[in-house]
């Protein structure tokens, strides 16, 4: 038996490794055969799988058990399957089949990717190739321009869910993956409803990171970002926290690609980033086909004449009202004539920016205040199609002292006589309407450092503080490796700290069954819990997809 050296307590050896996996070896659906586990993240696990008969490699995505049984997670996970299934394009990942395992889990057959992923490819330091980048670029937005065409945008591109395989003498052909969290066009499902954010902070429109509907400039927006980080190998934004990256998203100017330490010789392709990373959607590229037109012409060493607008402003109103931003500021060009084509879904492109102004300024205050942590639940509803809304109120302040107004006022003789006088118009300051700070549940564990997943998505480690939803609740897993997971509610009820003790899986010694014990976790209220310390900001790791290098060997 084992002691602890610094006050003696025996030990209990813990075997860090999982149970074994009950799919290892089996044939499914008597085809096939699962080789071995080469991917896992928050919804699915992912296997290297071989076709009984046919000995063909191929990939198999499997549902968590645990996320089985949430039916949102399961249609989001059909969703993925059906919606790149249904474009059919060279550059997106070919899914063949769908089933269901015998413990009701749900799982999906694709191609087998041997190759890297571009996360990997612009991790492996020094510059890309112009033409390789090109090349790259133009293959992610033909991809996209053939699931937009089939009304559906992929809502979370980023390098992960980009793969480079060697197909013929191509030695990065692209794939896209992931469009589990994809918006298809005309679905009325809650899976797309207003309101709720999806996707990865750095990475996401300002539209999509304040909760409005998204269209299919949401991902020029996204593929703005990748072709920046391609570039510079850097975000063009960053933060410690979810939501600070996400107000940079909505009311920073980037700086531009030129003025980034070791990047150099961009000329055009320059300009096609930060006009897709403008703020404003309409300011945007309005298709891919728009973009891949702008990227053939530099390919082939012919002029690009970009004309940005509206790049840097913060949506809707508020630009007038926010103070310029304090970064090298971006000197725009001519106005990009009209807007150019309508965007593919007309019915989800917002009218009204009355509710983005509105949660803007509640992120801005959420952030000011320095709360971490992603928002799930953003309050407001869709504007509806055809509302209109006024500009916010304009507070005329009062004149300074000693300043004299412009409409001529005739003094009063002092006699008992009327004297006629220019009114003088005095407006009372009104005194700002200031949005009250969301109310945030904190999430705490025992041991510190789990993750907590929402709606199969890895939302960060304990301690973590998320806005509360208004109405209803949503389940939280906490999980550790060696440890039960265990399952929280987080809602508009819930105390301020929901503490969470998680057990430690033991394994019995002396070849015993290896059974978990039953789970004991606990959850405990508190009226006024004391603030959690904030651990210290690690250096930004890349986020990541749902799997992650999902077929490296």
């Amino acid at each position: 038996m084992a002691f602890c050296p610094h006050d003696g307590t025996p030990t209990q050896e813990l075997n860090d490794a999982p149970p074994p996996d009950p799919l290892l070896g089996r044939v499914i659906d008597g085809r096939y055969r699962v080789e071995k586990a080469i991917g896992e993240g928050g919804m699915g696990i992912v296997y290297l799988i071989s076709h009984a008969v046919l000995g063909k490699r191929m990939a198999l995505k499997v549902l968590r058990g645990d996320m089985a049984k949430d039916s949102d997670v399961v249609q989001r996970f059909m969703q993925e399957a059906q919606s790149a299934t249904s474009i059919g394009h060279p550059n997106i990942i070919d899914i063949s089949d769908f089933g269901r395992l015998p413990d009701g889990s749900v799982y999906f057959v694709m191609e087998f990717l041997d190759g890297t992923s571009l996360t990997h490819f612009i991790g492996t330091g020094g510059s890309i190739p112009m033409q390789t980048a090109l090349h790259v670029i133009r293959q992610i937005a033909s991809a996209l321009d053939a699931a937009h065409a089939r009304g559906i945008v992929h809502r979370d591109m980023k390098p992960d869910n980009v793969y480079l395989v060697k197909q013929g003498k191509d030695p990065h052909f692209v794939k896209v993956l992931d469009f589990g969290i994809a918006k298809v066009g005309g679905a009325s499902s809650k899976l797309t409803k207003t309101g709720m954010i999806f996707g990865t902070p750095h990475y996401m429109s300002p539209e999509q990171a304040s909760g409005q509907s998204v269209d299919r400039r949401t991902d020029v927006y996204a593929l703005g970002v990748i072709m920046y980080e391609m570039f510079t190998g850097k975000v063009p934004f960053d933060g410690d926290t979810f939501m600070g990256i996400l107000s940079k998203h909505m009311f920073e100017q980037p700086l531009p690609p030129s003025q980034v330490q070791g990047t150099k010789g961009l000329g055009a392709v320059e300009d096609v980033i930060l006009r897709s990373l403008a703020k404003k959607p309409e300011d945007r590229y309005q298709s891919m086909s728009e973009l891949i037109e702008d990227l053939d012409k530099i390919a082939g060493g012919g002029q690009v004449h970009i004309a940005r607008r509206g790049g840097i402003a913060p949506p809707g109103n508020l630009a007038d009202a926010l103070e310029p931003p304090t970064r090298t500021e971006m000197r725009l060009g001519q106005a990009f004539g009209a807007d150019g084509m309508p965007p593919a879904e007309p019915d989800v492109v917002p009218k009204s920016r009355a509710p983005m102004i509105a949660l803007a300024i509640v992120v801005l205050l959420v952030v000011g205040v320095g709360v971490g942590g992603v928002v799930f639940w953003a309050s407001g509803t869709a504007a509806t199609a055809g509302t209109t809304t006024g500009p916010a109120p304009i507070v005329v302040p009062p004149l300074p002292p000693g300043t004299t107004p412009t409409t001529p006022v005739t003094t009063p003789t002092p006699t008992p006589a009327v004297t006629t006088t220019t009114p003088v118009t005095t407006t009372t300051p009104t005194a700002p309407v200031v949005a009250p700070r969301p109310r945030v549940v904190q999430i705490a564990s025992e041991p510190v450092g789990a993750e907590v997943v929402i709606d199969g998505a890895i939302v960060g480690n304990t301690p973590l503080e998320l806005p509360a939803p208004e109405t209803g609740e949503r389940v939280a897993e906490v999980r550790m490796r060696g440890y039960e997971s265990a399952s929280v509610m987080v809602g508009a009820t819930s105390p301020e700290t929901v503490r969470v003790t998680l057990t430690p899986v033991r394994v019995a010694s002396g070849g015993g069954t290896g059974r978990r014990p039953p789970r004991e976790t606990t959850t405990t209220t508190t009226e006024a819990p004391t603030p959690t310390p904030t651990p210290t900001p690690t250096p930004r790791t890349r986020p990541q997809s749902e799997v992650v290098d999902p077929w490296a060997q």
